[in-house]
């Protein structure tokens, strides 16, 4: 057991104690763990970012539609503005699954670079590479990555965002975000300067369209132990609100707002009338069952996500698309009381590993046993809400 204490503190000696974490044994005594600042800036933040890209907190970035990531490439090249050649590079060039260019810097806390010198490198780093990099280039790279992580850059995508067909569409979206200065620049930090959270919540507000954020990573150790804690800095509503609506001006509407104009999406799949039905049962089961129905932003493809707020957190438990796959996101549960009931319920229906997160099935997987599934649903929803208000 963690129980979490913290204090703030401007001196770099009270750095140590801020954000304390308490290991609680079973006979009640407990132990702090130490806040330690990493030495090592590429074993221990590069390589770890590296395997762990979950530590850019998707959920804290955007709670309605958490970030998911894919990587383009590590230490991407970025051309010098005279000559064209390679000059700098980044440590990390990403993409969400809504095709925004993320480009991540890491720095240690000791870093002198760390206070200033970092944010007017890493906005060099984006005008450049908005300016020099192109869709077919991008996708080069994140095809070495692909096959270097040993998949296919068509696998990659569809774990990132099952809605989308052509992997083309995919990163001519990637190059007009990037034109468009739609990006995100996220700092990676194990402890920030406070005089640069300032300057990049100052930043953030300024920003029509680019995001600029920082992630603190705080390193925890006891012992053989240590634990990893990233924390979001730099979005506040005021700055949420200023980007989502100039992205509004010149964004394309989502396809579907609700159940009419998911059908019609459906339709144009070619998904069959049948499975259309079989689609629509599950949506007006989720809403007999007091699901609140989010729909997606895709503008090609259309879903929808049931979300039960009194039992389980952002994200949805499930996402269904137009083109008939489900995609399930029970894995992001595991450290509920509650998670597994849905597993459980689902375990003898459909045929997969919920290990992996964001998992896609298709629809020929589910669709047949679409009754099973809505049986299952129901018996989930009502245990995990049974279990909740109990535990409540």
């Amino acid at each position: 057991m963690v129980a979490f204490g913290s204090r703030c503190s401007e001196d770099y000696d009270s750095y140590f104690m801020d954000h304390a974490y308490i290991i609680v044994d079973q006979d009640g005594s407990t132990r702090a763990m130490e806040n330690v600042l990493c030495k090592n800036e590429d074993k221990e933040l590069q390589v770890l970012l590296s395997k762990n890209f979950d530590l850019l907190p998707g959920n804290q970035i955007d709670p309605d539609d958490p970030c998911r990531w894919m990587l383009i490439k590590r230490e991407m090249p970025v051309p010098d503005p005279y000559t064209g050649a390679d000059r700098w590079s980044i440590d990390f060039f990403l993409v969400d699954q809504n095709a925004t260019p993320t480009f991540v810097e890491c720095k240690r806390f000791l870093d002198t670079r760390s206070r200033r010198e970092v944010v007017g490198q890493v906005l060099e780093y984006a005008a450049n590479g908005q300016h020099f990099w192109s869709s077919e280039s991008i996708r080069a790279h994140a095809g070495k990555s692909a096959t270097s992580n040993g998949t296919t850059i068509d696998e990659s995508i569809q774990k990132l965002q099952p809605s989308i067909a052509e992997p083309d569409e995919f990163f001519s979206e990637v190059e007009r975000r990037l034109k468009a200065g739609e990006l995100r620049l996220i700092f990676f930090f194990e402890q920030a300067p406070h005089e640069l959270k300032r300057l990049v919540e100052f930043l953030n507000k300024q920003m029509n369209l680019t995001e600029v954020l920082l992630v603190e990573a705080r390193h925890y150790r006891k012992d053989e132990v240590r634990i990893v804690v990233p924390r979001l800095f730099g979005f506040t509503e005021q700055a949420l609100a200023i980007k989502r609506a100039a992205a509004a001006e010149g964004a394309r509407a989502p396809v579907a707002k609700d159940w009419s104009t998911f059908a019609d999406n459906a339709i144009t799949k070619g998904i069959g009338e049948e499975k259309i039905c079989a689609l629509k049962l599950v949506y007006e089961t989720c809403k007999t069952l007091g699901a609140e129905i989010a729909w997606g932003r895709g503008v090609r493809t259309a879903s929808f996500s049931p979300r039960w707020p009194s039992i389980c957190a952002n994200p949805a438990p499930f996402s269904v698309y137009s083109n008939g796959n489900l995609e399930l996101h029970l894995s992001s549960y595991q450290a509920s009381a509650h998670a597994k009931t849905f597993a459980a319920a689902f375990a003898e229906v459909l045929p997969v590993d919920y290990s992996s997160k964001w998992l896609t099935v298709s629809e020929t997987e589910w669709l047949p046993n679409v009754k099973s599934f809505i049986e299952a649903l129901k018996a989930g929803v009502t245990e995990k809400s049974a279990a909740a208000t109990a535990t409540a």
